[in-house]
């Protein structure tokens, strides 16, 4: 798995459009292809309602592995909620702090099918 924080946006979601099932366009750089249209990735780094989708597509395969992602990404001591205030934080994750944490969580799921 690539360090999520050396990628810039458009990597992170680029690698996330593929983690669920699109191709990298070989011909137009910055985009994905799935079947035979070509489309810029959604911003899931930036855009508050792309991240819930992919925070949502990321639960949906392995929710604790999410949760222990994003408190990683957010510095939590061992990815763990501890009070209240850790779990303020979970639910005020900045899009770029969701999609790290989905594109962990997918890149672990995947690692693990191709075990």
């Amino acid at each position: 798995m690539t360090q999520v924080k050396g990628m810039t946006d458009q990597q992170l979601n680029i690698a996330i459009e593929v983690l669920l099932g699109a191709k990298v366009d070989r011909v137009r750089p910055g985009n994905v292809l799935m079947g035979n249209y070509s489309y810029t990735a959604r911003n899931y780094s930036g855009d508050p309602a792309a991240s819930l989708e992919v925070q949502a597509a990321a639960c949906k395969v392995n929710p604790k592995g999410y949760i222990r992602n994003l408190g990683t990404v957010q510095n939590w001591a061992a990815g763990i909620i501890i009070s209240a205030t850790e779990a303020a934080r979970l639910v005020t994750a900045t899009p770029r702090q969701r999609a790290e944490a989905a594109y962990m969580t997918l890149s672990q799921v995947k690692e693990s099918s191709q075990s």
